[in-house]
């Protein structure tokens, strides 16, 4: 390799190049995450016995130098390889450890992956900490990702792999919300089970391409189509399923953000409750095999416009079952960490401005998963369905955000309160401080994997039913003009209406404010 960092086709430290990434390091260690590490020789050295102490110890595929060295582990070439190597699939982190005086190289190095999507992570050199340069309030200097298996503290169980492919593998399988946190990984849970085809359907542009790029580069034999659309639009979304015909759907689509539904309503009820009527009646009609519906925590005894909206979506989808040809059910779960505009990225840019870091309430408590665990126990729970089951995943116990957030600091190695502050900001629109998984009266029922079960209640009356639909379809259409849904109706009367149709939200929310 010459002063510029490229590696020397002739020399022998670079051999395992062209070889395959995943040679092994000397331990046997290999249960976590395939890891690459860039940085110098001796920032490399340092990390190796503290990496290898950690449980799961990382799988360490190699290392990216900015000049020859002899490592312990292969070292795959210079820092002009990082765009090629970070995009293998064996790589599912990069960790970066650079001393101060090569911060121009870090910021190259953080644009290169923060571009690409990879998950990536700053350890910074123990030099560096002790002369004080790795604060945040230095601006040269920025933090990576934290793994989110590490603030929950649990891992995934085995996934029940025939059953799967028994539902996916060779068949059509059509995803909305695909570009979303959940809808993408589902993209690529999907993907690796080889199904014929795989639909992509998303109505943001940005998204549907990024998530189109990724599966291209990850499954190029895999058979895909993109979809550029709103799945509230009924018509067309009809005419969408017709054509395609596929056989299971994971419906996905949704808005998610508490505080901001509180104060958007109709985009809440459009989306969530007229999306899943949308999509959901064009699958019962083409007759697909099963409808998978993403549900949340938030549907039970809901404070929110935002939970109220998905609670609606779940018995439209159990009433929907009945009589159906489409197998129908729903799986409901806490937040995901690492989930866009969530606890972690927000936690990271605060980080990354110096602080502090925001909790809303010193008492508030989530359900927390990862969002490849979630994903592939969800097609898991689509699985096992028989119809009208309101699937509910493990998700451990509830965790206190302050402390998620205490833990969050000392895995960036600063001290909170400390080093950084963290600030009390208190509970937002909408929220409450904790979240439920089920009604009482629904009886939970084993599946064959122990990280799924199913609440089972009483079917939805279909009066109930059509006066839900009745209520609100008087509210959206107003204006005999569809173009001009909603546009004269208040939010008053949107929330009004949905405390109505849903007692237990009068509850929920006396009680959380």
């Amino acid at each position: 390799m010459d002063h510029t960092g490229r590696s020397n086709p002739r020399s022998p430290l670079f051999a395992a190049k062209n070889s395959s990434i995943s040679a092994r390091t000397p331990r046997e260690r290999r249960t976590g995450p395939g890891t690459l590490l860039v940085g110098t020789a001796l920032c490399v050295r340092q990390l190796l016995p503290s990496l290898l102490t950690l449980d799961p110890a990382p799988s360490l595929l190699g290392c990216l130098l900015p000049k020859p060295a002899i490592l312990p582990l292969p070292v795959l070439g210079g820092f002009d390889q990082l765009e090629a190597m970070a995009q293998r699939p064996e790589v599912q982190q990069v960790l970066v450890s650079l001393p101060a005086v090569m911060d121009d190289q870090l910021r190259t190095i953080a644009a290169t992956l923060d571009r690409l999507g990879v998950t990536w992570r700053y350890l910074p050199p123990l030099a560096d900490q002790l002369a004080g340069h790795s604060t945040p309030r230095n601006p040269k200097r920025r933090t990576g990702g934290v793994d989110p298996t590490q603030l929950i503290d649990r891992q995934p169980r085995p996934l029940d792999e025939p059953a799967i492919r028994a539902g996916v593998t060779g068949k059509t399988v059509l995803i909305t919300g695909a570009g979303g946190s959940i809808g993408s990984e589902l993209a690529h849970v999907v993907a690796r089970f080889n199904p014929s085809r795989l639909v992509l359907v998303e109505r943001s542009e940005n998204s549907l391409f990024e998530i189109d790029r990724q599966i291209a580069r990850r499954y190029p034999g895999l058979v895909r189509e993109t979809v550029l659309h709103d799945v509230t639009q009924a018509e067309r979304t009809l005419d969408l399923v017709e054509r395609i015909a596929p056989a299971v759907i994971f419906h996905a689509a949704a808005h998610k953000h508490v505080p901001m539904m509180e104060n958007h309503p109709a985009e809440a009820v459009e989306n969530n409750f007229y999306g899943t009527r949308s999509i959901a009646d064009a699958a019962n009609q083409a007759g697909c095999e099963r409808f998978v519906m993403i549900s949340t925590d938030k549907a039970v005894n809901p404070s929110s416009v935002m939970g109220a909206s998905k609670r609606l979506a779940e018995l439209y989808i159990r009433h929907l079952d009945q009589g159906s040809d489409t197998t129908f059910c729903m799986v409901r779960f806490g937040n995901v960490l690492g989930s866009a505009c969530s606890l972690i990225p927000i936690w990271t840019d605060q980080l990354g401005r110096g602080g502090p870091i925001t909790v809303t309430h010193r008492e508030m408590t989530r359900y927390f998963m990862t969002i490849p665990e979630a994903a592939g126990l969800v097609l898991q729970a689509g699985a096992y369905a028989e119809g009208g089951e309101v699937f509910l995943l493990d998700m451990g116990k509830p965790i206190r955000i302050l402390d998620m957030a205490d833990r969050f600091l000392r895995l960036q190695g600063f001290a909170p309160d400390v080093d950084v502050k963290i600030e009390i900001t208190g509970p937002r629109p909408g929220e409450k401080l904790f979240e439920e998984l089920a009604y009482t009266g629904e009886d939970m029922l084993p599946t064959p994997h122990e990280s799924i079960r199913i609440w089972r209640a009483a079917q939805p009356e279909p009066a109930q039913i059509q006066q839900i639909i009745s209520t609100f379809d008087r509210l959206r259409d107003k204006s005999s003009d569809g173009s001009r849904r909603w546009r004269d109706t208040n939010s008053e009367a949107i929330v009004t209406a949905l405390r109505s149709l849903l007692p237990e939200m009068v509850k929920a929310a006396s009680a959380a404010g």
